[in-house]
């Protein structure tokens, strides 16, 4: 008993419409992160990766809209490319994840040096003030009335 269909998976008309927006989806996203303020090793990564899905679109519609297991060899060979295309997208995302820790570890030991640096020059302010008002002299501006009181008290 064969399991092979005569057709294809699916019919063209329910393919390429969800395969065309999404390569629409990720053009506009590659076109977006051009202008993104991002770090330039995240938006090659992320360009990389679109490219890649963008790639397998077609291979899908191809596989599951126009190729049949009944021509084994195109069949076969369709399903090893993606296969191939997925197993670099996974590639692409751990290398993103790999990225980001070390652009994560990068932020954060600068803004453990401008806290550093921050913390030097309001212990230096405070130091100028201290010492500044240490060397003013104190001066106090008392009442005429409070004046007499004193020197009545004296």
């Amino acid at each position: 008993m064969m399991l092979a269909s005569a057709g294809p998976a699916l019919p063209l008309w329910a393919v390429v419409p969800p395969c065309l927006l999404l390569m629409l989806v990720l053009a506009g996203y590659v076109m977006a992160l051009k202008e993104a303020d991002v770090p330039e090793s995240r938006r090659r990564i992320r360009t990389a990766g679109c490219i890649v899905m963008m790639m397998t679109q077609p291979m899908i519609v191809y596989l599951f809209a126009i190729v049949t297991p009944s021509s084994p060899r195109k069949f076969m060979l369709t399903w090893a490319m993606l296969i191939g295309l997925l197993g670099m997208l996974v590639f692409l995302a751990l290398v993103d994840v790999i990225n980001n820790l070390r652009l994560h570890t990068k932020m954060k030991n600068d803004l453990r040096i401008d806290m550093a640096s921050i913390k030097a020059d309001v212990s230096k302010i405070v130091a100028e003030e201290r010492q500044r008002k240490e060397s003013e002299p104190v001066l106090r501006l008392v009442d005429s009335d409070d004046a007499d009181a004193d020197s009545e008290h004296e």
